[in-house]
């Protein structure tokens, strides 16, 4: 993979805009945490679109993105990061978009139920309605793409292994960003990527973790679980971060359980660098090539 070279200064732009994400926000005001993390997101720039609706699948609240020139009937199902507890289809249209129009398919963001009001295994189980309700409206799983990013990229994979106990057709391909696996948070990155990572710590991690599965989070981690069956596979991290032995740990697995799978660590980008792509060349080529990934993947 040849990347395009760093520019210091978009770079340090970049960061800099993130460490600001939250500043002045009481971190004790969840609530004013979630406004925040939508709004610092939400007027991103969206490719040029056909239709921007919400939706109910399965009883969720969804966001349905149809860039112009795209396929309604090939879909991107997105689920959003945001440590299991913020994040919303406001904070990640234009991620989603973006890699849909690369696609020249459709993406669906589901606003599943978030922690510490909804504990695991709410969010999964929207996940998994969504994805079963798109295939209620007809479309068929050869043409589905499921996706998320951090805490999402930790769902889509669970989706997929509760999807594959149900019996329901798996999804053409998964693309994973900077994907959260390990709710124990045992990674090596944690301590040898703690000087570089821009915003994340273990401990934040920690605590998003236990709002989400209570005392029972560090068994969720999907790196113990079988993945054998799973659908091809694209993982993108950054190496300056601290979940990016998430990826790789993942990515072994999946690889050990025969799984088609590609890995990309993007040299100096930091977690989930690809929703910085209004700043940072690195983030627009890396959303290209997520969209001709999928778009390889799906049936036409």
């Amino acid at each position: 993979m040849s990347t395009i070279s760093v520019l210091p200064g978009e770079l340090a732009q970049a960061r800099e805009s993130l460490s600001r994400r939250m500043h002045g926000v009481d971190p004790s005001d969840l609530a004013a945490q979630r406004r925040a993390y939508d709004a610092y997101a939400e007027n991103d720039p969206l490719p040029e679109m056909s239709t921007m609706s919400e939706i109910d699948l399965g009883g969720v609240s969804c966001l349905g993105l149809l860039p112009k020139g795209c396929s309604g009937d090939h879909v991107i199902l997105w689920a959003h990061g945001g440590g299991f507890v913020m994040g919303s289809s406001r904070s990640h249209k234009g991620l989603a978009a973006q890699v849909a129009a690369a696609a020249k398919i459709a993406a669906i963001v589901p606003d599943y139920r978030l922690a510490p009001e909804h504990r695991h295994p709410a969010a999964l189980e929207d996940i998994v309605s969504a994805y079963r309700a798109v295939l209620g409206e007809g479309v068929q799983p050869n043409r589905i793409i499921l996706a998320g990013d951090s805490a999402g990229g930790g769902l889509a994979v669970a989706a997929a292994m509760k999807l594959k106990e149900q019996g329901v057709a798996m999804p053409a391909g998964m693309i994973l960003l900077s994907p959260w696996v390990d709710l124990a948070n045992r990674g090596w990155s944690h301590g040898a990527k703690a000087q570089r990572d821009p915003f994340l710590t273990t401990s934040m991690l920690n605590t998003r973790a236990k709002q989400y599965g209570g005392d029972a989070s560090a068994n969720l981690s999907i790196l113990d679980s079988d993945l054998r069956g799973l659908p091809p596979t694209f993982i993108q991290t950054g190496e300056a971060e601290i979940l990016m032995s998430d990826s790789t740990a993942l990515a072994e697995r999946l690889g050990a359980a025969g799984v088609p799978l590609t890995l990309e660590i993007w040299p100096d980008m930091f977690h989930v660098f690809q929703a910085r792509y209004p700043m940072l060349a690195q983030a627009r080529q890396a959303l290209n090539r997520l969209g001709q990934w999928s778009a390889a993947h799906i049936a036409k």
